[in-house]
């Protein structure tokens, strides 16, 4: 579905965006990457003859529709957002203008301009927030439910996802950063557990929800997840050398574990045909999903602590494919 198209990116700059960007010049998609950081552009973006660089903040509705209404792309991916989460605590004023009233301006610039689908890339803390980070991302997720509730020409529809691997503020290469320099890690509990996936599994959980979205759905991707202490002994493995920790207690707006699919969503939940992942229905929608034979979902609630996984091995696997990508 996706080969020859072109794909509007809102923050393609960043971790995902850049990855993204890199399947798809693979599958012959022109690319619009949109963002407001011209120095990862100039520096970052790879110059090719299918990619256009956009500077631009979501927060301009202005801006972010007369660039859809230029490139008239097929599909939009909005990776754009603030995600640092004791910032986004000291500064939720900021948070609402982008991660909230900047998604509804990416949702207005698409259904202004008829977009085939618009795809919100959200995250594990948007289940069950707890923090200004999670509750922006939970009304963006409603946000695109509703517009999708409003839409006869373009779906919309958001996309979960947990602690990728190599991305920027991942823990993994911090902490094997500190190990090889023999600096001491800060951890705020050795109890705390966090779902685990590497750049490509995130790409393709996002490609995934695009190609099968039919509108106002989240989804899921069925991920495991790792406890603190295991993640740093596979650190110490890879690098092998001994950590040094000091435990510093929970910061603001911090879980213990994560949430990615909570028990009140378990009554709409599917499992994805031939996808590594599951969609929650959304509870109103003028959207037929008679036609769809997705198999119900009868497991438990995705909670990081539910889910952990124990082989060694296997994270050890994870975290090096995850640093090659």
């Amino acid at each position: 579905m996706i080969k020859n198209k072109k794909v509007f990116i809102t923050g393609g700059t960043g971790s995902l965006g850049q990855a993204l960007i890199k399947r798809l010049l693979t599958l012959n998609c022109e690319v619009v990457v949109f963002s407001r950081d011209e120095g990862k552009q100039a520096l970052n973006i790879p110059k090719h003859p299918d990619i256009l660089n956009i500077i631009g903040d979501i927060r301009d509705l202005n801006k972010i529709d007369i660039s859809v209404k230029r490139t008239n792309p097929d599909y939009i991916i909005h990776t754009a957002a603030l995600k640092r989460i004791d910032d986004m605590e000291l500064h939720p004023d900021e948070c609402i203008k982008t991660n909230v009233l900047g998604s509804e301006n990416v949702a207005k610039a698409a259904l202004n301009n008829k977009v085939k689908k618009c795809i919100l890339v959200s995250t594990d803390k948007a289940c069950l927030p707890v923090n200004v980070y999670g509750s922006s991302k939970f009304i963006a997720e409603r946000t695109f439910t509703n517009f999708d509730f409003h839409s006869t020409d373009t779906v919309f529809a958001s996309i979960r996802y947990g602690n990728v691997i190599a991305s920027r503020g991942s823990f993994i290469p911090m902490f094997l950063d500190w190990i090889n320099k023999g600096k001491t890690i800060t951890v705020t509990s050795h109890d705390m557990t966090r779902f685990l996936f590497t750049l490509d599994d995130a790409v393709d959980a996002v490609l995934g929800a695009l190609e099968v979205a039919t509108g106002g759905e989240v989804f899921v991707p069925q991920i495991n997840s790792y406890n603190l202490p295991s993640c740093i002994q596979a650190l110490e493995s890879i690098s092998k050398k001994k950590a040094t920790i000091k435990t510093t207690g929970l910061r603001p707006g911090e879980k213990l574990h994560e949430d990615m699919l909570a028990e009140t969503e378990l009554p709409f939940t599917y499992k994805v045909s031939d996808k590594n992942l599951l969609q929650v229905r959304p509870q109103y929608t003028n959207r037929d999903f008679t036609k769809i034979t997705f198999e119900k979902y009868d497991g438990p609630h995705f909670n990081s602590a539910l889910w952990v996984k124990e082989d060694q091995q296997e994270l050890i696997q994870l975290i090096e494919r995850g640093l090659k990508c």
